[in-house]
């Protein structure tokens, strides 16, 4: 029995040695998790009327990218133009009640740098998900629905981020 023991610590600090060794090596090699790219502008002015704009601006702020009141004083304009808040029937049960919805979040934006005389086209960023729904769970089922929400908040910031990180200063 006292082998059997023995056995079993010894496989278990084998594991142990070989995910510490592999992590070992992982941070050696300069692997890093997935950050967002650095935004080339200092200064940004943002305007629109969205339930981002705050959270939005923090971000940029945690990035070193200074948030101005006016317009002359940024290289970057970023105009959020509209946002849209959907929810459609994803699919009913056989007694016709609802077991399925779907919700998007889509804010539509433009962007314009120091120099340039014209906004680029208006961009879209959306996100969706889905989620099952029991009137049983009504409490519940709105909790997961605020949740999802505030991470599609998220995603699409991140995903503008991600979209002014790419573009360049106006020579």
């Amino acid at each position: 029995m006292l082998q059997r023991l023995n056995t079993g610590w010894m496989k278990n600090l084998g594991y142990l040695l070989s995910v510490l060794t592999l992590s070992v090596m992982l941070y050696g090699c300069g692997f890093h998790l997935r950050q967002p790219a650095p935004i080339v502008f200092k200064t940004v002015h943002i305007t629109g009327n969205t339930v981002i704009n705050k959270p939005l601006s923090k971000m940029l702020t945690e990035q070193g990218i200074k948030i101005v009141t006016s317009a002359e004083d940024a290289e970057l304009q970023l105009d959020l133009m509209k946002e849209e808040n959907e929810q459609r029937i994803l699919s009913l049960s056989g007694t016709g009640v609802v077991r399925e919805y779907e919700v998007f979040y889509r804010v539509q934006y433009r962007t314009r740098a120091a120099g340039e005389a014209t906004w680029t086209l208006p961009l879209v960023m959306e996100s969706r998900r889905d989620y099952t729904y029991n009137d049983a769970n009504l409490l519940a089922k709105q909790g997961e629905q605020q949740s999802l929400i505030e991470t599609m908040h998220t995603e699409v910031m991140n995903g503008i981020l991600r979209r002014v990180s790419a573009l360049k200063k106006a020579q």
